[in-house]
């Protein structure tokens, strides 16, 4: 007989910007709505929550039997805290996921990740072997002889060295989109297909400065030149391959950027000196040169930097409102993107991964397309046919 299944999800809200309530205020709903899509799953014991957001920990607990809430404090340490669950409850096949993930998955999407869980003790799955958002485990006891990891992005590889074999979810905009930034809410707002707590909270959401429907269009045009700039994986540019009639330009930098330093401990970066170079308008035409639009991975150039703005500041940011923040450069690289000639879109990591996946896909029913996406069959030398 297999093992019923453990969910945890972590939810951290933190700070009282305009940007981040908004960004909280979405984790928050996207937590509800991952509790009431997985409850009544045959295959899920106990639900576990670590939070420190007060409607969260307000929640009516005979709405979700199984629950057991944990309120965290400021000193919090995600690994600890999840092996302390993991002992504490004697958990054994867990699914894990951040309170920003899954915003697109449905119950069934669910259950088919807890189905893999429940028929392989020796096996881990993610959405992002490398940086992890949300990862099964066959046999979590097993991570509990290591040392706990400071954040979840760690897990895949610990599961790794743990001795469970490791899979990954299909990468989609499905299993890659997660909400890192207030402006990954309007990504999902794209969507169009959402339902329950989300939806609601994103339903009140304007598009404000941002210019992605102003870059939307470019993904469905094959006269168009899109460049990205900053962690993206070799797999959502195969993706944009595929889906997107655009041509595609890729500074693809920043992935595992702790191995590479300078000499003073930053990152290396070619983008990073290309702005200290440039200057941020200079920086942006330099990189759009040739081009019709622009995503960038704002958190590559923090690295190289070497102190990131705070949230507030990095969140102002990606809404392209500049009046919000005090980091310097920060500041003076949102105001050239807002007044770019061509358009700019600024983010984190999910914006060039599963914001793109989404947008490449989207972007043919909500716009008017320019051209056809003509998509190539594959023919195999060994193909006798």
């Amino acid at each position: 007989m297999n093992k019923p299944i453990n969910l945890i999800v972590s939810t951290g809200v933190y700070g009282e910007s305009r940007p981040e309530e908004i960004l909280n205020r979405g984790l928050e709903a996207n937590t509800f709505d991952i509790l009431d899509r997985t409850k009544s799953a045959s295959s899920i014991r106990k639900q576990v929550l670590m939070t420190n957001s007060n409607p969260l920990l307000d929640l009516d607990k005979s709405m979700y039997p199984k629950l057991s809430v944990k309120k965290t404090t400021e000193d919090f340490h995600f690994g600890k805290s999840l092996f302390d669950q993991i002992n504490r409850h004697q958990l054994e096949k867990v699914f894990y996921l951040g309170g920003g993930s899954g915003p697109l998955f449905r119950k069934k999407d669910f259950e088919k990740v807890f189905k893999f869980i429940e028929n392989h003790e020796t096996r881990s799955i993610s959405n992002n072997f490398y940086s992890t958002d949300m990862i099964g485990l066959g046999s979590a006891s097993r991570l509990l002889d290591f040392d706990p990891p400071e954040e979840d992005n760690e897990l895949g590889w610990l599961s790794r060295d743990a001795g469970l074999t490791p899979y990954e979810l299909r990468r989609s905009a499905k299993t890659q989109l997660d909400m890192d930034s207030p402006v990954d809410l309007l990504s999902i707002k794209l969507g169009g297909s959402l339902q329950g707590k989300l939806s609601e909270h994103i339903s009140t959401l304007d598009w404000g400065n941002t210019r992605i429907r102003e870059i939307l269009p470019q993904f469905t045009d094959q006269s168009c030149r899109l460049v990205i700039a900053g962690r993206i994986g070799a797999s959502t540019w195969s993706h944009l391959e595929r889906e997107a009639a655009c041509q595609i330009d890729v500074f693809s930098e920043g992935r595992g950027s702790g191995a590479r330093c300078k000499e003073n401990g930053l990152p290396t970066s070619l983008i990073g000196s290309l702005f200290e170079d440039k200057g941020p308008g200079e920086f942006l035409k330099h990189l759009t040169a040739g081009a019709t639009g622009l995503f960038l991975d704002t958190r590559v150039l923090m690295d190289y930097f070497g102190e990131w703005p705070s949230r507030a500041d990095r969140f102002s940011s990606d809404l392209l409102e500049p009046q919000g923040i005090d980091t310097p450069y920060l500041k003076e690289l949102t105001e050239a993107a807002l007044n770019a000639a061509k358009p700019v879109v600024l983010g984190g990591h999910s914006m060039v991964s599963g914001a793109l996946y989404l947008f490449s896909n989207v972007s043919w029913r909500v716009t008017e397309p320019e051209s056809v996406n003509i998509r190539p069959e594959t023919y195999e030398l060994n193909n006798t046919k």
